[in-house]
């Protein structure tokens, strides 16, 4: 453990540090705080709601970045609004609050009174290659974890257009519980199934559609720049040891994507799955070992918590970039806050997801879930839940940094 920690610090900090100090590691991290400048896009108690959660972000076809969340009064249960705030300045200020889905409008979908009204699960994509609507934003979420929308936007989000149900083509029968992302969905970009839009999902198969019972995950697809919208790939192995739950994904140089999902506390080794596909999402690409059929666990130096994690494709040779870089974000089991959701930290791989390394350590304290979004060819934005270091609170604003694309592998 103590080498895991010591090889972290040196990547993320670039310091030598005293094998088995527990000083050092102290220091360590105090100078890793110093190296990132953090900036609050959301926080508790502010715009009338009572904490803001789950994180999406994307960059817009005019640049600007757009932080996404839920904006609540409470838990995951609660009156919730999906929300948003813009940045002209690559993420060093970010404008007023707007609100892209409001919980009220939403009343006149149930027959009786509903006290609380739950909207969220955001998983924006940005769809360059419509050739008549470039640029065009989509915007899936859920109602009640349970009923599938999308709404988009042609003016890089400041309004949306009306919302449009999809729940009949992207949702089986006997399933409860659903989840877009939450997390940034790709646009696919290589291959035969070049410019399709991925989401990638997640649900329960609780008795009588009960939000309870066994997981899974899945993908969303549409060929048709977000006119129709079908169930692609299905996780299906609901009594292996791997529960897959909230899940994101990234395209591959050979055009095949990558899926990383949360493992709901099974009994697998970890707290991540991994899963490919070779046709688009279309379907999972078994993974040849008879105990793992579709998703299997992750390497264990990809050791968070249960919880959201986001992936990047960060750079890419076939793009003209130096090199291939894929992040992955989360907090760290292991990190030097002890167990649980804290200490946000990247980790990278430039061998497409075959093998990863321990990146920066952006912060100490309480963390939770995030996303990324590419920037420029060296710099990424990163947004995350975070709370103050000492406090337990993971979820007391929503902040944002950039990295440096060849500051993380160093």
């Amino acid at each position: 453990m103590m080498n895991k920690f010591v090889t972290r610090f040196r990547r993320s900090l670039r310091i030598s540090l005293f094998c088995g100090c527990a000083l050092a590691m102290q220091i360590a991290a105090a100078q890793t705080l110093l190296a990132f400048t953090l900036t609050t896009v959301f926080e508790q108690n502010q715009h009338g709601y009572v904490v803001f959660r789950i994180p999406a972000l994307i960059r817009a076809a005019n640049g600007d970045l757009l932080a996404f969340c839920e904006a609540r009064q409470g838990g995951d249960a609660s009156e919730i609004d999906l929300v948003v705030k813009r940045s002209v300045d690559d993420g060093k200020s970010w404008g007023p609050l707007q609100v892209v889905q409001e919980s009220d409008t939403f009343r006149g979908e149930f027959s009786a009174a509903s006290p609380q009204i739950t909207v969220g699960n955001p998983a924006p994509v940005v769809d360059l290659l419509d050739p008549e609507h470039p640029g065009r934003i989509w915007m899936p979420f859920t109602l009640e974890n349970d009923r599938v929308f999308v709404v988009f936007s042609d003016d890089h989000g400041r309004t949306w257009s009306p919302r449009r149900e999809i729940t009949p083509t992207v949702k089986r029968p006997g399933w409860g519980w659903y989840a877009t992302g939450p997390v940034h969905s790709i646009q696919l970009v290589r291959g035969p199934n070049r410019g399709r839009l991925v989401i990638p999902c997640d649900h329960r198969i609780g008795e009588g559609g009960r939000d309870s019972g066994k997981l899974g995950a899945h993908a969303v697809l549409s060929d048709d720049h977000g006119q129709t919208w079908r169930l692609g790939a299905v996780d299906d192995t609901y009594d292996d040891p791997l529960n897959a739950n909230e899940t994101t994904v990234v395209e591959l140089n050979d055009s095949r994507l990558y899926f990383s999902t949360r493992d709901q506390n099974g009994s697998a080794r970890g707290s991540r799955g991994e899963a490919w596909s070779n046709d688009g999402g279309a379907t999972f690409q078994p993974t040849g070992d008879a105990a793992w059929k579709n998703f299997r666990p992750a390497p264990e130096i990809i050791d968070p918590p249960v919880v959201q994690s986001a992936l990047l494709r960060a750079a890419s040779k076939l793009d003209g970039d130096a090199r291939d870089v894929i992040l992955f974000s989360g907090p760290d089991d292991n990190g030097t806050s002890g167990k649980g959701r804290n200490d946000l930290q990247i980790r990278f791989s430039t061998d497409e997801a075959v093998t990863w390394h321990d990146g920066p350590l952006v912060h100490v304290g309480p963390a939770a879930y995030s996303d990324m979004v590419r920037i420029n060819s060296n710099k990424i934005g990163l947004v995350f839940e975070a709370g103050d270091r000492g406090d337990k609170n993971a979820y007391a604003r929503i902040v944002f940094t950039t990295l440096e694309i060849h500051e993380i592998t160093r």
